[in-house]
């Protein structure tokens, strides 16, 4: 309770010192005009800053401040405690024993009034996101506490520079905090990204130099230690942020040749980290700090080289977020060569600038545009190629069209398995792609040639032009080799564009990149046509070879293979999706029990770990099928009875389950009740696809020392006699496998089906000549 309370004073004053910050900014001007004290004790104009509102007041450098707002200096708090002339509204000034009078614009410098606030928004926008959407990350916490560090600084700025005591107070706070609070990312980083222990005691001995500097700028409410106190304060501030950027990179850089050679993830990490920080701190520190430090003069102001130290938080946001690691040393090897590129344009165009406006151009101008033309030059080549890929449809629609139609083609040539596939997922696309009247993928056998054609092509004309081998030649098609098989060789053949012109280059090079994907394709096309042949020549014999002892052994081992892989499946399933399923339902119902949410985001949850449990429930049942482990446990009767209730919740039609004395099949081996199992299984799933029934019977009877099952629905039926000649697809296979087993057992299967008046099987095995190996 006191923590929560401490966090909530600690939020309260800090938003209320930004808003107080926020308003001193946008009340006041920044005057710029720094004094001090001469022998006479006057207050003589010591320094003019730059480009501030100083500038349009004509004041000068000597001039003699002799009222500020109509009091005497003295007076005025602001020029007593940081000798400076700011929140003022008029200025009387002393300039060769004349007075003169100023007033105050009151217009907001875009340098140090919009680009502050923009930065402290930016930073207390990221910083909000990173704790609401990963605050379950140690890092992005701390990282979101360096957003927000950032942006009191910047906010913070706008009102010291103004000569505010609550803005100098948090400044000189927050800039020493920055370094350690960076370090403190990095130990907490480190150690959940890639379990490095960077030294972490230090943390209290760091915290405790913040605290001590807190304590010392508290003098600041006592007027006589004020100008002792912030005549080193603003020097010893800069150098312990120095200090602190060189200790964080000695760190990582020790880090880094420690873990170079390792090549791994761990140690592109600590690259990365290394990298950034040098882009983050090197320009504010070295065009900023260190020559105002030095000359007491700064190369670029801080407000803008600041910009830069976003540049870390913001790039590791991504990193905790997306858990992807860029290449930074890439980023930096690329944009070091656009901005080689763009030297030449930008000095030439330059030149051309200074050569027409040479009147008119100053220095600062000229250095402007050349910059400027460096910098916008160098964006635009290394942006290239993102926003080229990202337009390529408006800028190439072309080459965009081609590009989706080979992703989509290479996509779906996977999931061909026929030659009519093969027809109506590529060929199709081929010909829409191009825009051309027709296309034909050819195939030249010894004394046969088979085409697959689509669109207005004519087959006869491709077979007579490629016997006569002047396909490759003729001026209105584009044929291109495939592969070239010892058995055949294919080409896939295109007519001319609907424009009635050959192809392009482009499409012919799209077009033997294709060909590159259908070869690999059609060799497998080619070779389940011929397994399937043989599968079917075997399937139709075995059954009809009762008298053939020495194809037992095929068939034992077909079985065995077929319940062994059942089995690896059902325990592959068992042992990783299934408990992969259950513990993540075991999270989402933590994280119901954890956070407070509204109705629509708890119910959303409920649906979600309802499904996943409906998930769950289906492979359950699914793995029941492949391993029906009850068959051991309550033996087969009871197993074909529950089996048969669960299934009759989803079958289009009537099942029911009849049991007859057939007690006398429990005696049996496990392996001949999984035989008789399987077959059950493999009549309802025909009844299921090919019945159209409303009715369908189980009967399982023991009569005449024999085990009889009987199968009966009131479907469509058919042709028994053709039953033979099924294909494989077309429920032919799976008779085929009932018919195996039951020989296996030395049973009898007989069929009694014609066309519209359903359907009949008996399965008749002796028991005690029921074979179990």
């Amino acid at each position: 309770m006191l923590k929560k309370l401490l966090i909530w004073i600690l939020f309260l004053s800090l938003t209320g010192s930004l808003i107080w910050c926020a308003f001193i900014t946008f009340k006041f001007p920044y005057v710029g005009i720094y004094l001090t004290l001469n022998q006479q004790n006057d207050w003589v104009i010591e320094e003019l800053a730059e480009e501030k509102a100083n500038k349009k007041l004509d004041v000068r450098v000597g001039d003699i401040i002799k009222r500020v707002d109509g009091k005497l200096p003295s007076e005025n708090p602001v020029i007593y405690k940081w000798k400076s002339v700011e929140q003022v509204h008029q200025v009387v000034v002393l300039r060769d024993g004349k007075e003169y009078e100023f007033a105050v614009d009151n217009k907001s410098s875009i340098s140090y009034d919009i680009v502050p606030l923009i930065e402290a928004s930016l930073c207390l926008f990221l910083a909000g996101l990173l704790y609401m959407k990963l605050r379950q990350s140690p890092s992005a916490r701390l990282l979101a506490v360096v957003f927000l560090t950032c942006a009191i600084l910047y906010l913070s700025r706008g009102a010291s520079v103004r000569g505010d005591l609550l803005g100098k107070f948090l400044i000189g706070n927050f800039m020493i905090v920055l370094p350690i609070v960076f370090y403190h990312f990095l130990v907490v980083f480190f150690r959940e990204k890639g379990n490095i222990q960077l030294p972490a005691r230090i943390l209290k001995f760091l915290y405790g130099i913040v605290i001590i500097g807190f304590l010392v700028r508290l003098l600041y409410i006592y007027p006589p230690m004020v100008t002792t106190i912030y005549s080193f304060d603003a020097t010893v501030v800069l150098w312990i942020f120095i200090a602190g950027f060189i200790t964080n990179i000695s760190i990582l850089v020790l880090l880094y040749f420690k873990v170079r050679r390792e090549k791994s993830y761990l140690s592109s990490i600590v690259k990365s980290v290394l990298f950034s920080l040098f882009i983050s701190f090197l320009p504010v520190i070295c065009f900023s700090f260190i020559p105002e430090l030095v000359a007491s003069h700064k190369i670029i102001d801080a407000v803008y080289t600041s910009w830069f130290i976003l540049f870390f938080p913001i790039s590791f946001a991504y990193l905790i977020a997306s858990n992807q690691l860029y290449d930074i040393g890439l980023v930096l090897r690329r944009f070091g060569f656009a901005c080689l590129l763009a030297l030449v344009p930008s000095a030439v165009f330059t030149a051309v600038f200074a050569f027409l406006f040479q009147k008119y151009a100053d220095e600062k101008q000229i250095l402007f545009i050349f910059a400027g033309s460096v910098a916008m030059i160098s964006f635009v080549l290394y942006s290239v190629e993102y926003f080229t890929t990202r337009l390529e449809a408006f800028l190439f629609p072309r080459k965009f069209r081609l590009r989706t139609a080979l992703k989509k083609i290479s996509k779906n040539l996977g999931v061909i398995s026929s030659f009519r596939e093969l027809k109506d997922i590529v060929l199709v696309d081929i010909v829409q792609t191009l825009e051309v009247m027709g296309g034909a993928i050819v195939f030249q056998y010894e004394h046969d040639t088979e085409i697959i054609a689509e669109g207005d092509i004519d087959a006869a004309e491709i077979k007579q032009l490629l016997q006569s081998s002047a396909l490759s030649e003729h001026p209105l098609y584009t044929c291109i080799e495939i592969h070239r098989h010892e058995e055949y060789t294919s080409y896939l053949v295109i007519t001319r564009n609907k424009a009635n012109t050959l192809l392009g280059k482009e499409e012919i090079q799209w077009l033997h990149l294709i060909t590159s994907y259908l070869e690999v394709s059609l060799e497998n096309v080619h070779l389940i046509r011929k397994l399937t042949a043989k599968m079917q020549l075997l399937a139709s014999q075995l059954p009809n070879e009762q008298s053939a002892q020495d194809i037992q052994w095929f068939r034992k081992i077909m079985f065995e293979l077929q319940e062994e892989e059942r089995l690896r499946i059902a325990a592959d399933l068992h042992d990783t999706t299934m408990q992969d399923l259950f513990f993540l339902k075991r999270r989402f119902i933590s994280l119901l029990d954890k956070y407070a949410m509204n109705k629509e985001d708890k119910e959303h949850l409920n649906n979600i770990v309802n499904f996943v449990e409906m998930i769950n429930n289906s492979l359950r049942q699914s793995c029941f099928e492949l391993n029906p482990f009850l068959l051991k446990e309550i033996g087969l009767i009871e197993t074909v009875r529950s089996y048969l209730d669960k299934e009759a919740y989803h079958t289009p039609f009537v099942l029911k389950f009849k049991e007859e004395r057939a007690s006398a099949i429990e005696a049996k081996d496990l392996t001949t009740k999984k035989h008789i199992f399987r077959i059950i299984q493999e009549l309802l799933n025909n009844a299921k696809k090919h019945s159209q029934a409303s009715h369908v019977t189980f009967t399982m009877t023991v009569a005449d020392h024999a085990f009889v099952l009987t199968y009966e629905d009131d479907g469509v039926g058919f042709n028994s006699a053709e039953a033979r000649r099924l294909e494989i697809g077309s429920s032919g296979m799976g008779v085929e496998q009932m018919k195996g087993r039951v020989l296996h057992l030395n049973g009898r299967l007989e069929l009694d089906s014609r066309e519209g008046e359903g359907t009949k099987l008996v399965v008749t095995i002796p028991i005690r000549e029921m074979m179990s190996v």
